[in-house]
């Protein structure tokens, strides 16, 4: 095993010892998805009969269609909050200075910390489907293998925002705004509630413009219309390239906010 895989073991037996120690909150973060599946189902319940032809493209389920939506956006989630979060933890508790002293990079420190919640969010994804197969949803025709690889690229290209949002935390110490800017226009424009064909067109050339709504098209394409790996090919494309330009480009705005900080003498400053 090498240093790397050490250190992220070690980080995430840490935060898994941490999380599992507040045992009701962690009960209840898997319990909930047994009371949001059903508030789900009743909900398609309601839409299915109207034969929405925006629906037809997943096999007519709005069921299938929200649970997908609302799982994924999790992982959105995670991105915005967890790079911001740990950092912010460090600025309270006073330990940014030695991490940034330390032989491990900030930016690694800020990684490592959030594999658990992307581990548990995993979790929490796959017993969405679960329960939500208990609701008559239908997985018969599913694409698991391409729903992994939408699911890790899309992890991809989600996590430039978080490190955005570390980067101004690093300068304002606050970044719950921007978090909620961006969660939000990938709720309303990432079509998680309802179709993005259904929006007008100028809605949907901004909904192109978000990584979120590939990464949810390529994923409902993948478990509700049992898509190749071929046919998600373009998912693949899209949110690579998103990795690829965004990527970079968080990573030289979280530096020059280091530097900026430094500069300032805000560092420890929270």
């Amino acid at each position: 095993m090498t240093m790397h895989a050490r250190v992220a073991q070690a980080f995430v037996w840490r935060d898994f010892k941490i999380a599992t120690s507040y045992r009701t909150a962690f009960v209840i973060q898997l319990a909930s998805i047994f009371l949001a599946v059903p508030i789900f189902y009743f909900m398609g319940t309601m839409v299915e009969g109207a034969n929405v032809k925006a629906l037809e493209r997943y096999g007519g389920s709005y069921f299938g269609f929200l649970l997908i939506g609302v799982a994924l956006l999790d992982f959105l989630a995670v991105s915005l909050g967890s790079f911001g979060g740990s950092l912010r933890e460090s600025q309270l508790t006073g330990t940014l200075e030695i991490v940034l002293l330390s032989k491990t990079s900030l930016m690694e420190v800020l990684l490592y910390s959030s594999l658990w919640f992307y581990l548990f969010t995993s979790i929490r994804f796959v017993l969405y489907l679960v329960v939500g197969a208990m609701f008559n949803l239908d997985l018969g025709d599913a694409n698991f293998l391409g729903a992994t690889l939408i699911l890790a690229i899309s992890i991809l290209s989600f996590i430039p925002f978080g490190i955005f949002t570390a980067a101004i935390i690093m300068l304002i110490k606050r970044g719950e705004g921007v978090n909620t800017l961006i969660s939000g226009a990938s709720l309303f424009f990432g079509g998680v509630l309802f179709p993005v064909s259904s929006m007008p067109e100028w809605m949907q050339f901004l909904s192109q413009l978000l990584p979120f709504t590939h990464a949810l098209e390529g994923m409902r394409q993948a478990i509700q219309s049992g898509a190749s790996i071929e046919g998600l090919s373009r998912y693949f494309i899209v949110l690579g390239a998103f990795a690829v330009v965004l990527t970079p480009l968080s990573l030289l705005a979280f530096a020059l906010a280091v530097r900026r900080t430094r500069v300032t003498g805000t560092l420890g400053q929270y």
